[in-house]
């Protein structure tokens, strides 16, 4: 049997006397409380927020409302339009929830998540973490099965992101420009935590899953398999077989989470024969269009940065939007988690 912390999430039934577990998904200001801001239960209302959770799209945003305590709306400083709203999620230590700020960006793009990066530590200047958090595109690898992503996967920014986007010329070709800062040392150790309970069967992202069954939540279920179809990258585009499941290390109706490097660039990848060329040349599991301005931003404003991401497509020309709410929920879902595995992330830490 494996081990089960006391402080973690194990099931549904863990969220008895928890919004979570209700169906009152937003609680918002309180009659009375009017002007000012509320914290979550645990008596924390005057310590400012020192996560800062950074979503896209309207999915990714409602996913991650759906899994904090306590959210209530958060004015920013004069200057910031931005809307934030302010919760708490678990920590490693009992009664010490993490203080988490949300926003959504106005646009799509690492111009405006580095923007949004930087208005949010000049509003919360207690934020010391931040964490962009929604879909991304995966690589699928059916000749390398043990690599293969498959829609509605996990991908973890453990490693870092690479920037494709901006390369430098040099006689011997083109080169990736160096120096991109690192993740997030806590967030990546919490990141190898998940990973070594996970062999022992220990995933509380997936219990998390289980909300999705609520009514108020159905929207964010798993999409039937038939859905997730996998193409030719030549000009056939014929529909390929996926891999055995059993060599891929996919366990039915619950998402693979894989760890390693993320690309990022200022345009979204349509075409599968660039993505395979990208992936194979800078060992990459997934793109996307904000990590870079995030972990730069973050980088310069003395913030660490950490990128989780749910595959929502292939990146190919066939994209639609079947599989986004749910690759938005399961992001969500192993933040979570991945808070749940750090001690409360402090200004000084």
């Amino acid at each position: 049997m494996t081990d089960r912390p006391s402080n973690v999430f194990h099931g549904p039934n863990d969220l008895r006397g928890s919004h979570l577990g209700t169906g009152n998904i937003y609680h918002g200001v309180q009659p009375g409380a009017e002007g000012r801001t509320t914290g979550p239960r645990t008596g924390q209302s005057s310590i400012g927020p020192t996560v800062g959770l950074i979503t896209a799209l309207p999915e990714e945003l409602s996913a991650v409302q759906a899994l904090i305590e306590d959210i209530t709306p958060l004015p920013g400083v004069a200057g910031d339009n931005a809307a934030y709203e302010r919760g708490s999620m678990p920590s490693r230590l009992p009664g010490q929830p993490h203080v988490v700020v949300l926003t959504m960006l106005p646009q799509a793009g690492n111009d405006a998540a580095a923007t949004a990066c930087t208005n949010l530590r000049r509003s919360f200047p207690e934020v010391r973490h931040v964490v962009m958090v929604g879909i991304a595109a995966g690589v699928p690898a059916p000749a390398r099965p043990s690599h293969h992503v498959r829609l509605g996967d996990i991908v973890v920014a453990e490693w870092g992101v690479v920037d494709y986007d901006h390369v430098d010329v040099r006689p011997d070709g083109v080169r990736l420009r160096g120096g991109f800062p690192q993740p997030s040392p806590a967030l990546a150790g919490a990141s190898r935590r998940l990973r070594a309970r996970s062999m022992r069967g220990h995933r509380p992202w997936e219990d998390l899953l289980a909300l999705t069954a609520r009514p108020d939540l159905t929207d964010f279920g798993r999409p039937a398999e038939a859905t997730d179809v996998l193409r030719a990258t030549d000009e056939s585009g014929r529909t390929l077989i996926h891999p055995d499941p059993v060599a891929t290390g996919h366990r039915p109706g619950f998402p693979k989470v894989h760890y390693g490097l993320i690309g990022s660039a200022d345009r979204s990848l349509r075409d599968a024969a660039v993505r395979d060329d990208l992936a194979e040349k800078h060992n990459l599991l997934a793109f996307e269009m904000e990590g870079r301005g995030i972990g730069k931003a973050g980088f310069l404003n003395g913030l660490e940065w950490f990128v989780v991401r749910g595959v929502s497509d292939y990146g190919d020309s066939r994209t639609d939007g079947t599989w986004r709410p749910y690759a938005s929920f399961v992001a969500a879902a192993y933040v979570r988690a991945l808070l749940a595995e750090c001690d409360p992330l402090t200004s000084d830490r």
